[in-house]
């Protein structure tokens, strides 16, 4: 008979709520979504496989509504409720330098 192991019990960690709590260094000027969406979907992405800006982007752009949710993004259409993914450029200027292989 094996020995049972009992997991610690703890509350899942609300990533998004983590990354608002980062100071945003980019000008408020231009802004159109929040520095934690933005991060979320980079890692997102580059956790589905993207290695580049450009597979980011891809990846974004196919989110479906439920993830983009999910992920902070902003309200496009606030009759529809439509949310918009960040686009690849605005991602560029904080992530890190070179790429992974």
């Amino acid at each position: 008979m094996r020995p049972q192991f009992a997991m610690p019990v703890t509350a899942p960690v609300d990533l998004l709520s983590k990354l608002a709590a980062l100071a945003d260094p980019r000008s408020p000027r231009g802004r159109r979504h929040s520095l934690a969406s933005a991060l979320l979907c980079a890692l997102c992405a580059m956790l589905a496989g993207a290695r580049h800006l450009r597979a980011i982007g891809q990846w974004a752009d196919a989110a479906p509504q439920h993830t983009l949710i999910r992920l902070g993004c902003r309200i496009t259409c606030v009759a529809l409720g439509a949310r918009t993914a960040p686009s690849a450029g605005s991602c560029s200027p904080w992530l890190p330098r070179p790429w992974p292989p």
